[in-house]
């Protein structure tokens, strides 16, 4: 059975669109595609350098926007963000899509930065799990503030040390840009898409 695959961005006019055209051309039927934006209004075309953009490979586009929806969530099986807001955004909204929600560079990540993204979210737990266990303290006296701070010290400086050494997981907005933005997001997302089509091919 095909696999649907959502892509999100904000407005659904540049790069959730374009991704969906991309896998729809790559994946060759491999993969049902649709794509929304988080503030999105329905009907727009998409913006004439991204169609462009995916004209000078050769992939054909019949876009019109629309906002994400309960309809669209439940339907994926895969939904990939464009950037970290996007994610939380949704995340917040449809907290069951959790466990099937990534930005898109975040899904195809190798398996070292997959642990240290694991990492760095386990240490924002932790680290938000200690400010509550002291907020129940007398915040206002100095000892408890200072045993705080020993204690968050290591955790913050651990995961400082880990988000220096991951990429990010934004794909950059070339919305009102030139068209060489929008070239360059197309060649991201291309090669994105390629580490995603061989990361579902691993898994068969």
């Amino acid at each position: 059975m095909n696999k649907n695959v959502l892509f999100i961005c904000t407005g659904n006019t540049c790069r959730s669109p374009m991704a969906e055209a991309i896998l729809r051309e790559k994946g060759k039927g491999r993969f049902n595609v649709k794509s929304a934006g988080v503030f999105a209004g329905n009907g727009a075309v998409m913006s004439s350098n991204a169609s462009h953009a995916l004209s000078e490979r050769k992939i054909k586009e019949s876009h019109q926007s629309q906002g994400v929806s309960d309809y669209l969530i439940e339907w994926a099986d895969l939904v990939l963000t464009m950037t970290e807001s996007h994610k939380h955004a949704l995340v917040g909204r449809w907290p069951d899509a959790v466990n099937k929600t990534y930005t898109l560079k975040e899904y195809v990540l190798d398996e070292e930065d997959q642990k240290r993204i694991e990492e760095i979210y386990e240490l924002y737990t932790e680290i938000e799990m200690l400010k509550l266990q002291y907020m129940s303290k007398d915040s206002a006296d100095e000892e408890v503030r200072q045993a705080f701070e020993r204690e968050v010290r290591p955790l913050v400086e651990r995961r400082m040390e880990l988000e220096s050494a991951v990429p990010s997981l934004d794909i950059t907005d070339p919305f009102g840009g030139p068209l060489h933005l929008y070239q360059e997001t197309r060649d991201e997302i291309e090669a994105l898409i390629e580490k995603l089509m061989k990361k579902d091919d691993s898994k068969k």
